[in-house]
């Protein structure tokens, strides 16, 4: 008994390549989605990948050590404008204010880039340093303060020149290089200040 007629048995067995070229593009379309997704999620982590952990310990010191720093400058730039006697005191104390305000802030997103935690206050030693400069006032400020800047800015140049140098970190070393400038000028500021009040 035929339960199909030859024509109808053509047209069942078209829908069925059909359905089945579909299932196949499916197939394909769902076995390569999955891939993709994997090399778009690696991409995006890749960035993550290069985080502070993979910094050398010259970077990681040098980060640090800036970011005190810079913090540590901008403390005593506020004091020496308020508390110093002479205009340059206090102009020089203007100056290292903005000018390690705008470097804090340029290595606080190199920092958050390369996936670096710098700290947010202050060092012991360095509040300390502030501290003691907020009980001095005139003349006595001005000179203590000007002697403790030209130590400070010496040791600081070796330690930019330190991570320029021997840095690996690209982004630090830019820093490094474009601010050893900017501290031979504060260094220079604080001698003619010193020759002044001689």
């Amino acid at each position: 008994m035929k339960l199909f007629s030859k024509s109808t048995f053509a047209i069942l067995a078209g829908v069925a390549l059909i359905a089945g070229a579909g299932c196949s593009r499916n197939n394909e379309s769902s076995s390569t989605a999955p891939g993709t997704a994997d090399r778009t999620a690696a991409d995006r982590n890749t960035a993550a990948d290069r985080s502070g952990a993979m910094l050398s310990s010259t970077d990681k010191d040098f980060a640090m050590k800036a970011a005190q720093g810079g913090m540590a400058e901008v403390a005593l730039g506020n004091l020496a404008q308020q508390q110093g006697s002479s205009s340059k005191v206090k102009d020089f104390g203007k100056k290292l204010a903005n000018d390690h305000s705008k470097a804090n802030d340029e290595l606080t997103q190199i920092a958050s880039r390369e996936g670096i935690t710098l700290p947010t206050s202050m060092d012991s030693k360095h509040q300390e340093t502030v501290d003691r400069f907020a009980k001095l006032s005139g003349a006595k400020f001005d000179r203590e303060f000007l002697k403790d800047a030209v130590n400070d800015y010496t040791e600081d140049i070796e330690e930019f020149k330190k991570e320029v140098s021997q840095g690996t970190d690209p982004a630090l070393r830019d820093f490094a290089s474009k601010h050893v400038s900017v501290l031979h000028d504060h260094l220079d500021m604080a001698l003619n200040a010193q020759k002044s009040a001689k």
